[in-house]
Parts: structure tokens; C-alpha cells; sequence
């Protein structure tokens, strides 16, 4: 009763509160202007007027053109106008302030009174305007301006989509950018890569992962050589590219190049979840193409991958897709394809400098040679060779390739992989039967992103679970009440099979909120949970992982017999992915500071795809401690959509 009158006070107060907020935008419905003009200063309602995302002064050409976009299409029209007049009485005017310098394209300066033109600042708006006929000039004068373009020789629009990152909390979701693809002759390495992404400083752990979901940092665009994101993304970070052409018009072509060179001055407030870099990328295709209303399908949430298959749903937009791996993936498809003589010969040079290709005949040389050289080069970008070792460790393998008889390579190199577009879709909702202690129950479970050990893998990571807000919600018959079960504020995991070439750490982190089985009460009680396992795990064949944890864990919560405790568990099981048959075997130990939650547990879980996004799903756990201990299982279904 008293939690109903709090609740309803809340909510009347809040009400209240909102109301009290003026609204914010000048300009009303009905405006003289197409969409179009909205969408180039990324303008969205707010109340019954507008407001722009880009919240630095220095984007507008009148003061509070961010909240006002009539104001700021008579400015737009009047300065371009003005500097066409003076161009035409021949008056001098003065240079832009813009510079590029070396190979990355630098944004210009911020003050407004350089004395650079406002057009060529502004190239897109001209562009827009000079269409419409509003006003008259050109930007030949732009020298600035005229410089990128002939660095950049745009020729087509890529959007790029790169896959998790599961060292970095920003990118766990993978991470999407723009290619300006060039008319230069050659390879698409000479192209400019065009990325939002926060500007967070030095700032790491709790605060960087607080600011970053709350809009404490700001975004900007920057442009820089393809060959350099190839460099971070597929090199360093050992993460897959897929290229998505767009299928722009030579008009949108050129307003989609003049608005990337606008936008380098833009500062948007950054949120992880939901104003990041994906979704800034839907509002520069709708400046480019003002029809389209992508960025209107994602409120709360926006996942990179949903956005990108958001952008392969539109007709005719997409014209093709490539593939690019990265060095670790190009590693592991050359290493499956030796036979196990080969291989041993391959872990020799590279665990143990061993130079011993006596078991081979003459055509399985070559590629195992090349195999290793190829890894050499991966250890160096990775930082975990010295220069002289580099050099050292590559002039031994290239000596004993050019000795060998027969130089031909049979291996293939990897040109296919899982398109992403095709994973199944990032919201899950299921409702589960069971029993616990002989008690029949029923459960509802939701989570709006993203993937877990046994949904489908495909065009994802295997071994990798991200999902953030899921919850669920138990129904107990003799009881006759539903209340909330879990509900997980965070939960990452990530089973990165170690073996000779890479032993990358595994981990499991969870924080959230549980109803507790208390072992020495035989009860249950809601508590605060946090658990950060870290660990090893190892591949066993192709479809399994086994793993091993150490897990600090601790939890609070009044109605605990010690109100809480801290814990160190060890865990370990096994994972089996097949495709259609998922499952995840574990046992955990776990030393705590009260009798509450002292004991083992045993888990086994199953999912079986019927789909992509439907799976049956069954699951057992078990308890055990010196005191009370519990048991339970279940079966249900999972639906993503």
C-alpha cells in the first residue's frame, strides 16, 4: 500500500516537472521549407517545435539556429546571397582557414570571425539552397572545400560494419562507419573512412562506462585514409569488415561528400545505447536522401547491427556486399586446412623456433612456411614482437621458403564469412515452464539487446553473450503472485577459445538484481548482485569450449540471513555449439563470508534452433549447501524479433 502511494506521488510529480519544462524549438509546423532542410541541420521535434542533435554554436549562422531552423534558413540564404554579391562587385574576400594536412584531413578551425565564407563552410546548405534556387554563386572560390574533393575524388558511399570488439565496452556491440570510396585507379585502400565516435579522452573503467551510457561525452566526425582504418579495425583489433555499397545518385553522392565535410564541425552529445555512432550514420543518409526514415524506427536502443540491417531493408539501397577478414580469422581458416603433420610442423616454428619440415613432402611446405611468416607479421602488429625479433624471426622463414623445391600454395584464402546482416535480430522475449522444490512456476523473459550462449551464432561471435536490461519475471502457483526473478542491469561473457596461435582471456561479468536463495534461511530474498568471473578457455574440435573461471562475486540485500556477503567461486564447464543444438554445461564453487550462498551449483542449459530467431530452450540448476538446498528446471520457448 505505502509502495503504491510513493509510486503514484512519484509519477504525479514527475508529470509536473515535465510540464514545467518550457518547450524548446521556435520554429512551428508548416514551415516554407521541405524536409529536407531539417534533416541537413538534423533537426527532430521537441514539443511543438524543433531542436537540432548538434548542440555547438559554431554549426549554426545565427544564435539559437539550433532551436530555431526558419531563422536559420533566412540566415543561410542572406549570407550566401551576400558573398555571391560581393564576388559579383569583385570584391575580395578572405580565405577559408581550412588546411589538410599530410594524409588525414583536418576539420577547420572554429572562430567564425576568420573571415572564411560561410558557404564553404557550409557546402552542403549552399548546395541545398543553390538547388532550390534560393541563392546564386558557386564554390569554386572554396579552396579549402576544393582540396578535399580532389584528395577525396568521390566516386560512391561504403558503410562499413565491423564486429565485436570484446576488449572494449564501446564497441561490444560492434561499430559502423562511413567509406567515401575514390575514383583513383587502384585498390579502395586510397579511400577516406568517415567515423562518429565519442570523444573520451584518457578516461577508462567505471566513469568512462557511466558517462558513455548517460551523454557525458561528445561526438565528432572525423575523416582519415582507408588504410588506416583497415590498420585499427582488421589489423590491431583483429575484427571482421563487411562493405556494404550504397547506392547513391550522383546528387546525393555530391551532398553526401559537402555535408561529411560540414559535419567534421559538429559536436553531438554521445550515449553508448542509443545516440552513437549508428545512429548518427542514419541521419547523414537522410541528409543525402530526405525521403528516407530510417533513424524514426529506434527509440531507446540503437544496435549497430540493427541499424545495418535496417539500411539493407530499404529497397534498392544496398548495392553490394564484401568481406574482409581480419589477420586472426585469415590465421585460423589457413590453420584448419593442415593436415596434422603439417600442423605440428607449423606449432614447432611458432612456439618453439623449431625449423623442421623433414615429415612433409614438397608441396605441403610452402604453405605452412607462409602460414608462419603470416603470424610473424600478426605479432609484431599486435605489439608482442620487438622490431629486430620481427625482422629476425621473418628473415629465417622467408630464407627457408626460397630454399624449398616446389614454392606453389594449395591453401585457399578466406574470401567468404557469416554476413551479419543475416544474425538473427537483437530483442528476445520467452515464457518458460517449470518446477523449483516441487513448487510448479511460470516465467516471462524479455531483453531488448543482444545475444546469449545459445541463440543462433551466425554472423556473430561465437562464445560471446552481451545483453543489457533483460529481465524476468516468475509466476509460483501455491503462491498465486508474479514478482521479478533477475534482472540484469549488464551481462557480458565472452569464451574466446585459447590455443597455440592466440590465448585470449575469458571472462563474465554481471551486475544486477536476483531473488536470492538464502541456504541457511531455505528462502528466498531480493539482493544487489555483482559477479566478474575471468579465466581461460580452450577449443576442443571445431563446435567446443571448455573453460575454467576464478569468480569474485558479492551481494547485498536486507532480507539475506547476513545481509549480503563477498564470495570467490571457481567455475568451469563446457560450451557446444553446433548451429542448430546449443548447449552450456557448468559447476561452480563458491566460498563466501556467510552461509548464505556457501556451496556448489550444477547448470546445464539447451537451446535447439528452430529458426534463426526461434529456439526451444530447456535448463536445470542445482544448489547445494549444508544447509537448505534448491533445484530446479524448466522448459520454453525464445523469440527474437
Amino acid at each position: 500500500m505505502y509502495l503504491r502511494t510513493i509510486m503514484k506521488i512519484w509519477i504525479w510529480l514527475a508529470l509536473m516537472a515535465i510540464a514545467a519544462v518550457p518547450m524548446r524549438g521556435a520554429y512551428a509546423e508548416g514551415g516554407a521549407f521541405d524536409d529536407g532542410w531539417l534533416k541537413l541541420l538534423h533537426y527532430e521535434k521537441s514539443g511543438s517545435g524543433y531542436e537540432s542533435v548538434v548542440e555547438n554554436g559554431e554549426f549554426f549562422l545565427t544564435p539559437g539556429g539550433g532551436e530555431n531552423p526558419e531563422a536559420e534558413y533566412r540566415a543561410a540564404v542572406a549570407a550566401f546571397n551576400a558573398e555571391a554579391k560581393q564576388a559579383e562587385e569583385g570584391l575580395e574576400a578572405a580565405g577559408e582557414g581550412v588546411e589538410v594536412a599530410g594524409e588525414e584531413i583536418d576539420a577547420f578551425g572554429e572562430d567564425k570571425d576568420s573571415g572564411e565564407l560561410k558557404k564553404c563552410a557550409f557546402p552542403a546548405r549552399f548546395i541545398y539552397l543553390k538547388r532550390q534556387g534560393a541563392v546564386r554563386g558557386t564554390l569554386d572560390d572554396c579552396a579549402g572545400f576544393q582540396k578535399f574533393l580532389a584528395d577525396v575524388q568521390p566516386k560512391a558511399v561504403t558503410m562499413l560494419f565491423t564486429n565485436a570488439y570484446m576488449s572494449n565496452p564501446s564497441s561490444l556491440f560492434g561499430h559502423t562507419l562511413f567509406r567515401i570510396d575514390t575514383k583513383r585507379k587502384g585498390t579502395q585502400l586510397l579511400a577516406h573512412g568517415a567515423n562518429f565516435g565519442a570523444d573520451t579522452g584518457d578516461e577508462t573503467g567505471v566513469l568512462y562506462a557511466l558517462k558513455g551510457l548517460w551523454g557525458g561525452y561528445y561526438g565528432t566526425f572525423g575523416i582519415k585514409p582507408y588504410y588506416d582504418v583497415i590498420n585499427l579495425y582488421n589489423n590491431i583489433e583483429n575484427r571482421d569488415i563487411w562493405e556494404y555499397e550504397l547506392r547513391l545518385s550522383d546528387d546525393e553522392l555530391e551532398f553526401f561528400t559537402a555535408h561529411m565535410w560540414e559535419m567534421q564541425r559538429a559536436k553531438i552529445r554521445y550515449y553508448f545505447a542509443s545516440r552513437n555512432c549508428s545512429y548518427v550514420l542514419l541521419l547523414m543518409l537522410e541528409a543525402a536522401r530526405p525521403e528516407l526514415n530510417i533513424s524514426g524506427e529506434f527509440g531507446g536502443y540503437t544496435v549497430p547491427l540493427a541499424t545495418l540491417k535496417a539500411v539493407n531493408n530499404v529497397p534498392e539501397l544496398v548495392a553490394a556486399a564484401n568481406y574482409r577478414p581480419s589477420r586472426q580469422s585469415k590465421l585460423k581458416y589457413r590453420a584448419t586446412q593442415m593436415n596434422s603433420r603439417q600442423y605440428d610442423a607449423f606449432i614447432d616454428i611458432i612456439s618453439h623456433d623449431k625449423m623442421d619440415l623433414s615429415a612433409l613432402d614438397e608441396e605441403e611446405k610452402a604453405d605452412v612456411l607462409e602460414t608462419a611468416y603470416q603470424y610473424v607479421q600478426y605479432r609484431y602488429v599486435d605489439g608482442d614482437l620487438e622490431l629486430a625479433d620481427y625482422r629476425k624471426k621473418s628473415l629465417k622463414l622467408l630464407m627457408a621458403r626460397s630454399r624449398i623445391a616446389n614454392q606453389r600454395q594449395y591453401f585457399d584464402e578466406l574470401k567468404e564469412g557469416e554476413n551479419p546482416v543475416l544474425a538473427h535480430k537483437a530483442k528476445q522475449a520467452g515464457i518458460m515452464f517449470g518446477a523449483r522444490n516441487g513448487e510448479a512456476f511460470q516465467e516471462v523473459s524479455f531483453k531488448p539487446v543482444y545475444n546469449s550462449l545459445l541463440e543462433d551464432s551466425y554472423g556473430l561471435l561465437n562464445g560471446a553473450e552481451i545483453n543489457l536490461f533483460a529481465g524476468k519475471v516468475r509466476h509460483y502457483d501455491a503462491r498465486d503472485k508474479w514478482g521479478l526473478q533477475e534482472f540484469d542491469l549488464l551481462g557480458i561473457k565472452s569464451l574466446a577459445g585459447a590455443d597455440a596461435m592466440f590465448q585470449p582471456l575469458s571472462y563474465d561479468i554481471k551486475v544486477g538484481y536476483r531473488e536470492l536463495f538464502d541456504a541457511k534461511s531455505g528462502e528466498d530474498s531480493g539482493a544487489l548482485m555483482l559477479e566478474a568471473g575471468v579465466g581461460q578457455s580452450y577449443a576442443l574440435g571445431e563446435h567446443t569450449l571448455l573453460y575454467a573461471m576464478s569468480v569474485p562475486n558479492a551481494a547485498y540485500g536486507g532480507g539475506l540471513y547476513d545481509n549480503g556477503y563477498l564470495g570467490i567461486g571457481l567455475k568451469g564447464g563446457i560450451y557446444y555449439n553446433s548451429g542448430k543444438i546449443r548447449l552450456n554445461l557448468q559447476a561452480m564453487q563458491n566460498f563466501t563470508t556467510s552461509d548464505t550462498a556457501r556451496g556448489q551449483t550444477y547448470a546445464a542449459e539447451g537451446g535447439y534452433g528452430l529458426t534463426r530467431d526461434v529456439m526451444l530452450y530447456a535448463g536445470y540448476k542445482k544448489f547445494n549447501s549444508e544447509y537448505h538446498d534448491d533445484e530446479e528446471f524448466g522448459l520454453g520457448i525464445k523469440v527474437n524479433f
